[in-house]
């Protein structure tokens, strides 16, 4: 069954190991005060997003991480990545969390703390209801790890892979944002949007 469900997944969204996408870090947007590195309408995007997500293809991840990177490059301050977390449910559906195979795969890897942020409560994919869902089934579902929060350094990203609605990461931020040291700054950030 998981052969045939990954051949399926292969044909839907193939990876093509020649196709390159150019990001100008200089062109960073955001959107509700979530920024975003490119377009999810960039096709070679949301196939390397979809193969990471549904998949763990780790060339996927890998070059994914790479686009992380130059935006990391850029930063002069000391700083951690808080990977968006999965449910228990859906971390056991896919044995991974996709954010955390990206961010494995970057030179920044040492700056990952999976052990902030939690996702307590499972909920449908996003992709599975509506807009006004989105938000309310977000609501509640995350908790943090508060005395952890108390020692982060002066920067702490937030990152997602996709930044549809915002609700996600608006949860996220809402939980996390009130434990944090009043010298750090949070950045909430995604891949695509």
């Amino acid at each position: 069954m998981v052969r045939t469900l990954n051949t399926l997944l292969q044909l839907l969204w193939p990876l093509d190991s020649t196709a390159t996408v150019t990001h100008n870090i200089s062109l960073v947007t955001s959107y509700k005060n979530t920024r975003y590195l490119f377009s999810y309408k960039e096709p070679d995007i949301q196939t390397l997003i979809k193969r990471t997500k549904y998949q763990a293809d780790e060339q996927a991840a890998q070059q994914l991480a790479k686009h992380l990177d130059t935006f990391l490059d850029t930063l002069r301050e000391d700083y951690v990545i808080i990977p968006m977390p999965v449910s228990y449910k859906r971390w056991r559906e896919r044995g991974y969390n996709h954010i955390e195979l990206i961010c494995k795969h970057s030179k920044y890897a040492t700056k990952i703390r999976s052990d902030i942020l939690k996702k307590t409560h499972h909920t449908k994919q996003q992709t599975q209801v509506s807009k006004i869902e989105r938000t309310q089934q977000q609501r509640g579902t995350f908790s943090c790890n508060k005395s952890q929060c108390q020692i982060l350094p002066s920067l702490v990203i937030l990152l997602d892979d996709v930044t549809t609605t915002g609700a996600t990461m608006d949860a996220a931020r809402s939980v996390i944002l009130p434990h944090l040291p009043t010298h750090a700054k949070l950045i909430c950030l995604s891949i695509a949007h």
